[in-house]
């Protein structure tokens, strides 16, 4: 596809952020500051949990460890694996161990990662796995770029990673990503939020849908795109309710439909500000599933490394706070970029399920630095303080 010409590209852009409603920047603090004022502040209760397991550090040093998602393996959660990016390179996959099962050195700059199970593909039904790719694409002339979206799927046999099922075209930067599942039509989706679309303009979303094409590969179709108004990364589906939740990094949580053919409403669920409890960056999100509605909404508040837990019902009530500090000869997080989280039993050592958290400085025991990891948490050490 031949890309539109730079002044069309802007324009669109313009018009996409302002059809949203969201202006970026002071306006859009204001509005959530005054959002956070007329809701209920409950009292901040905060506590610290340890890790019981960490990850191999990723091959790459510097800021190389960003986002993780959690395979539940459907016939021995047991083996269930953990596959975190390595922007610097490649995607990793672990086991509940914390050992290095795979490592695909991709060349690339993959950013977030997330999966849903379920999704036909020829006559299987596979756990898909998508992956943002900031790494440019040059033509053979050199003269223009694109970025890309990866799609994988799951071997079931060694919860490891096949070979690519298809890709998605971007020509802008995708950054943060996450999947979603119509509880409506049954279709599957990914969002990708979107950075320096033009110049310095931040906060595009796009919408795919995806399908098989019959041969074995994955296609796409753009069904959606909007603006939040500033730069946001972390996303997350509530496959259920159908509701999208974005972190605008400098702003807050919003809450947006899922669906494509909806209105544009949203709602805040809480303001970054300095005294908290969500204090910017506002980084990843993640969705831990309940019976009957239930569960919770977690944010990676990076502003000052803790976590932030929200009822998943109603107007997503604010609840506690909670921070990974060290245990044992395992270290805790600081500056975590993405998370996630699965409330299925995944065996003894994580029998109410798992919380996964990028760690921005892996320290040893000892006090040496190495690469970036991810640590891993007992759910129930988070829920049930």
């Amino acid at each position: 596809m031949r890309p539109a010409a730079p002044s069309l590209v802007v324009v669109l852009a313009l018009t996409l952020l302002a059809g949203c409603g969201g202006g970026g920047g002071k306006p859009q603090q204001e509005e959530a500051a005054k959002q956070r004022e007329r809701a209920p502040q409950p009292r901040q209760e905060q506590h610290t949990v340890v890790p019981t397991v960490e990850t191999t550090p990723v091959s790459h040093s510097g800021d190389a460890a960003d986002d993780a998602a959690i395979w539940v393996n459907p016939s021995d959660p047991a083996r269930s694996t953990i596959i975190g990016t390595d922007k610097l390179g490649g995607i990793a996959v672990y086991d509940r161990a914390g050992t290095q099962l795979q490592y695909r050195d991709e060349n690339a700059t993959y950013n977030n990662v997330d999966l849903r199970t379920d999704f036909p593909l020829g006559d299987q039904r596979v756990a898909l796995v998508a992956a943002s790719d900031r790494t440019r694409y040059y033509t053979s002339d050199q003269t223009q770029y694109h970025r890309r979206i990866v799609l994988y799927s799951v071997d079931p046999a060694t919860g490891t990673l096949t070979d690519p099922v298809g890709t998605i075209r971007a020509d802008y930067e995708p950054y943060g990503l996450c999947m979603y599942r119509s509880q409506e039509s049954g279709r599957f989706y990914v969002f990708v939020t979107g950075r320096n679309l033009v110049g310095d303009l931040d906060g595009y979303v796009e919408q795919w849908e995806l399908s098989d094409n019959g041969s074995g590969q994955i296609d796409a179709e753009k069904v959606r795109s909007f603006g939040v108004g500033s730069l946001s990364e972390g996303c997350v589906a509530d496959d259920e309710m159908g509701h999208l939740y974005l972190a605008e990094e400098e702003v807050g949580i919003w809450k947006y439909p899922a669906e494509p053919n909806e209105e544009l409403d949203r709602l805040l669920v809480d303001a970054a500000g300095p005294e908290g409890p969500l204090v910017a960056d506002v980084e990843g999100l993640a969705i831990a599933y309940g019976p009957n509605g239930t569960g919770y909404l977690l944010a990676s508040s990076q502003g000052n490394s803790s976590y932030t837990v929200y009822r998943r019902e109603g107007s997503n009530a604010y609840l506690q706070t909670f921070t990974v500090g060290d245990g044992g000869d395992t270290d805790g997080t600081t500056d975590t970029d993405g998370i996630d989280v699965s409330t299925a039993s995944l065996g003894s050592s994580f029998p109410s399920g798992l919380f996964v958290a990028q760690d921005g400085t892996n320290t040893t025991p000892s006090g040496t630095t190495e690469n970036q990891n991810y640590k891993l948490v007992p759910l129930q050490h988070i829920l049930e303080p």
